[in-house]
């Protein structure tokens, strides 16, 4: 079920707006849903970023949080075999 429409006046730069009508020619995609597409996007990416930095922030105050370089040297570790084994939550 669609959602109602509000209209949105936005000013975007020219190669923007090319850019924009390219793609939508290329897709045969309207103008609109291109755009309402990459909004909604950006938006849920940067609300989820956000929630997730909430949530480590959180983690921290309550004293959970791990060594970065032994995080990224199990990450490093992985695909080759020999993966290490998920580090522990950081001694205080």
């Amino acid at each position: 079920m669609s959602q109602p429409l509000k209209r949105l006046l936005i000013d975007v730069p020219e190669d923007l707006e090319a850019q924009i009508e390219s793609l939508a020619v290329q897709t045969g995609r309207s103008r609109s849903l291109i755009v309402n597409d990459a909004i909604d996007t950006y938006v849920n990416n940067q609300l989820r970023w956000l929630s997730d930095m909430d949530a480590a922030t959180r983690d921290v105050k309550q004293g959970q949080s791990f060594d970065g370089d032994e995080v990224l040297d199990w990450l490093e570790s992985w695909g080759g075999g020999g993966e290490k084994p998920r580090p522990g939550p950081a001694k205080p």
